[in-house]
């Protein structure tokens, strides 16, 4: 066995988490100047394009903002102005240049890394729905009848048709679902399949808290060395981060896994951050309001809400997340 999930920590968790409130699952994107469909086209798109965003920052409305922030503000923007991006045609058509432009920052320049590879996985979104015959994305819930995975077809094995979703941990397919669900734009019949679309923060996270062990030498040995990891190897860290969740949350009874995704996402990105975590000075971190209490969790000023349970919080080295260079996450 290379990695586990640890049950007993699982547990101490999911009862730190039962004494506060769980904010639901939502983003912060306005999509009132779009269509459902073209909501469904720009969240859809957006999505295809997020992975690798460690680097992406920039200025939006005067205030600088980073990663998946910079990301979805961006092309929600360039999308008001020019609807015809979310256009399956225009997909299919995509140039490096117009993706370049999209995400440049007037004061830094470009600062979408991989532009090549994004475009052609965007261009894989508009010729995919061409040769499939399929007349939109939002029509693909109708095409699943609404299921996640159950029964044939389903949104999980319809999404896998396109590159940017091919991910066998689901990332970005959860992800996607997600947003479309707690956008309102769709209701499944089994929501609970809706599983969390783990990344590189949570991946972090989970491995500091030990709700995630490394059982094999040397693979924990290349994760700590920060040496890059094999496709096996990141796909058996991230399913397990992945069912670590499903586990915490089956445990607490009342929160699904994409509510404590968001949850240690924030939390994760903003407090156990990569070199220097917030475990005792949490008040510092950049989170947004509605997750404001749980830096109270633990009884002594404004701490992560973990510290009491985490292994690593007073250690000098800390796990960072395995290297592995993809366009899955």
């Amino acid at each position: 066995m290379l990695v586990e999930v640890n049950e007993t920590q699982c547990q101490r968790v999911a009862n730190l988490l039962c004494a506060v409130h769980i904010p639901a699952d939502r983003e912060e994107t306005n999509l009132h100047n779009f269509s459902s469909e073209e909501s469904a086209a720009l969240i859809f798109l957006t999505v295809a394009i997020c992975h690798q965003t460690q680097a992406l920052v920039g200025v939006i409305g005067g205030r600088t903002i980073r990663g998946w922030d910079y990301l979805s503000n961006k092309l929600r923007l360039a999308a008001g102005a020019d609807k015809s991006l979310l256009a399956a045609d225009r997909w299919a058509s995509m140039s490096d240049s117009v993706v370049r432009a999209i995400f440049a920052d007037l004061v830094t320049g470009e600062t979408l890394t991989d532009v090549e590879g994004r475009t052609e996985l965007i261009r894989n979104l508009g010729s995919t729905l061409s040769d499939e015959g399929w007349n939109s994305v939002a029509g693909l819930c109708e095409l699943a009848d609404s299921r996640v995975s159950t029964g044939s077809p389903n949104l999980c094995s319809l999404l896998a048709h396109f590159h940017a979703y091919r991910d066998p941990v689901f990332k970005k397919t959860y992800f996607f679902l997600g947003l479309m669900a707690n956008s309102g734009l769709w209701l499944y019949r089994d929501p609970e399949n809706v599983g969390a679309p783990v990344d590189y923060h949570e991946v972090r996270g989970h491995l500091r808290l030990g709700t995630v062990a490394i059982i094999e030498p040397e693979l924990r040995s290349k994760v700590l060395k920060g040496e890059p990891v094999d496709e096996i190897e990141d796909v058996t860290i991230r399913t397990a981060v992945r069912d670590a969740i499903t586990r915490i949350a089956e445990l607490h009874g009342s929160a699904n896994p994409m509510e404590l995704h968001y949850l240690f996402w924030n939390i994760f990105r903003s407090v156990c951050i990569r070199a220097h975590p917030l475990c005792h000075f949490a008040k510092d971190a950049a989170l947004p309001e509605r997750y404001h209490d749980l830096l109270k969790l633990a009884g002594r000023g404004e701490c992560c809400p973990f510290v009491a349970a985490c292994p690593s919080s007073d250690l000098d080295v800390r796990f960072i997340e395995h290297k592995f260079q993809t366009d899955w996450y």
